[in-house]
């Protein structure tokens, strides 16, 4: 009579039931069920909460960087909405001549993607603009007075303001080659003491 025993039921009854176990967990973990063990393991949620940022929605600065061999410059875009949004990868970027016609240079974006940059209103990203110049009038030469740079696909742009680069108000800033680097979250800005 040991084949009713309780010793002898639960051992059925757990052989019946470790085929049926495993199948289940193996569908739970390809399903991506397995969010104890993600937490366990020290996984990080990598979603960015909030819209992304229009074009419309950010003011952009490009100020003139001194001492280089290569002309650089560095792209600002600030944040002018009133709640936060998130930005990655690259702008575009373009050089416009003053009816507001695009520049076309071979233009190359450079560096990774980083991750998504949430910016809360007045905080900022930067890019790193590098250009070869060039002499008006020269072949594969553009020339353009203002920066125009667009972050949504959906926008035609707006131009940046230009900052420590004279020849935007001169003779016009002459470009074989374009690269830009992928943006990244700016420094905040010191407190006033």
């Amino acid at each position: 009579m040991t084949r009713n025993s309780p010793r002898s039921i639960a051992l059925r009854t757990f052989m019946a039931l470790t085929p049926a176990l495993l199948v289940t967990s193996v569908a739970v973990a390809l399903v991506g069920g397995g969010g104890a063990t993600e937490a366990a393991a020290g996984a990080v949620d990598t979603a960015v909460p909030g819209p992304d940022c229009l074009t419309d929605d950010l003011a952009g600065t490009v100020t003139g960087q001194g001492g280089s061999p290569v002309r650089e410059a560095v792209l600002t875009l600030t944040n002018t909405a009133g709640g936060a949004c998130r930005i990655q990868g690259w702008a575009d970027v373009a050089l416009v001549t003053p009816p507001g016609e695009i520049v076309k240079v071979p233009t190359r974006k450079v560096g990774e993607a980083g991750p998504a940059i949430v910016l809360q209103p007045g905080a900022s990203a930067r890019s790193l603009l590098q250009w070869d110049s060039c002499t008006a009038g020269g072949r594969g030469c553009g020339v353009g007075v203002a920066w125009q740079f667009i972050a949504d696909p959906d926008s035609t742009g707006v131009a940046a303001d230009s900052v420590d680069l004279p020849e935007a108000d001169g003779r016009g800033i002459g470009i074989a080659a374009l690269r830009i680097g992928s943006l990244q979250a700016a420094a905040p800005a010191p407190a006033n003491s």
